[in-house]
């Protein structure tokens, strides 16, 4: 947090933090859907775009963070430093290629009106949703709940109920990520459930409203590519064993029980295949019994193809165990 906001407690009620790569296709779209007001701040952190995106930012009033070329790695690196720079009670968090939307800037008029809170709340998230883009742009396909399922979200007049996970758009109270430790800026998946879970050990409670909050302009992925995404060390120029990264970040800080704990589904689908060589002992088919068990399970209480999901994330975290290399994003201030 910059120092002239520590000295002040906060500067602004509401700090919007978006990041973004090449996205100046989006941002005027994404600047005009914010809210404004004297003490509200626009921070755009930029991860060494190629196109006009940082002129796009400034020319809407955004301070603009400048993030070095030898220190971009990933989302969570965008919003640690936005989370640095921000000088709000509450930090809305969003990426380049979003759009806010008018329900959710209604939710914020309420949430800055009200006189209290549900004991313990740490932020609160709404509705993603992904609006499926085709190689030239346009929109083939949209889904909503994309983040967090219906059932799992609450009624506005309750201030929602409380969830474990959360996409990158978001709303936190500020002085909870910073409890927390910031954003892992060296870690290229499982950011959000990263710092979910430690804003949860902190006993914080993220709570969500059935409530349309951003949507979400990304490039339409079929099944072959969606299963490459998932299994695959690497794809598209994209490096995809975060979790491994995730995993040994909390290793290190003595902290990995507590991510199981709050995490703990490719963990339950490793010890099923850790299981295999023993039941096959007491009785062959036992193994296959079991681990169907767990996908049934799984599909129960997430969606049918879960267990492929974790499955995945398990491979990631085996590839990504050896990658993880802590380190301080450098970066420079404009406008």
């Amino acid at each position: 947090m910059n120092e002239k906001c520590i000295a002040k407690n906060h500067c602004f009620w509401l700090s919007v933090v978006v990041i973004g790569r090449n996205e100046e296709s989006r941002l005027p779209a994404l600047f005009k859907s914010l809210p404004s007001g004297d003490d509200i701040e626009w921070i755009y952190v930029d991860s060494q775009s190629e196109d006009d995106s940082v002129k796009i930012a400034l020319d809407n009033g955004a301070k603009v963070c400048l993030v070095d070329e030898d220190s971009v790695y990933a989302a969570g690196t965008g919003r640690y430093v936005g989370t640095r720079e921000a000088g709000g009670q509450w930090i809305l968090y969003l990426d380049g290629d979003m759009v806010l939307t008018a329900e959710f800037r209604v939710f914020l008029d309420q949430l800055k009106k009200a006189k209290e809170l549900p004991p313990q709340t740490a932020g609160f998230v709404g509705r993603t949703c992904n609006h499926f883009l085709d190689r030239s742009g346009e929109v083939v396909a949209v889904r909503d709940y994309v983040v967090l399922e219906e059932k799992e979200m609450g009624k506005l007049e309750d201030w929602g109920k409380p969830v474990v996970y959360h996409g990158g758009a978001v709303l936190y109270l500020l002085d909870c990520v910073l409890r927390a430790g910031n954003w892992n800026p060296a870690v290229y998946q499982l950011e959000e459930i990263d710092l979910c879970s430690r804003v949860r050990a902190q006993g914080g409670i993220l709570r969500a409203v059935d409530l349309p909050m951003a949507n979400h302009y990304t490039p339409y992925l079929n099944t072959l590519e969606r299963i490459k995404l998932n299994f695959l060390p690497r794809w598209r120029g994209k490096n995809l064993f975060g979790a491994g990264q995730v995993v040994a970040a909390r290793a290190k800080a003595g902290t990995l029980v507590q991510f199981a704990r709050y995490y703990p589904y490719p963990f339950i689908v490793l010890i099923g295949i850790l299981t295999v060589p023993f039941f096959y002992i007491i009785w062959p088919p036992l193994p296959l019994l079991f681990n169907a068990a767990i996908a049934v399970w799984l599909g129960f209480i997430k969606k049918w193809y879960y267990y492929l999901v974790y499955l995945g994330n398990l491979f990631q975290i085996i590839r990504g165990l050896g990658r993880y290399r802590p380190f301080k994003p450098n970066y420079r201030q404009i406008g």
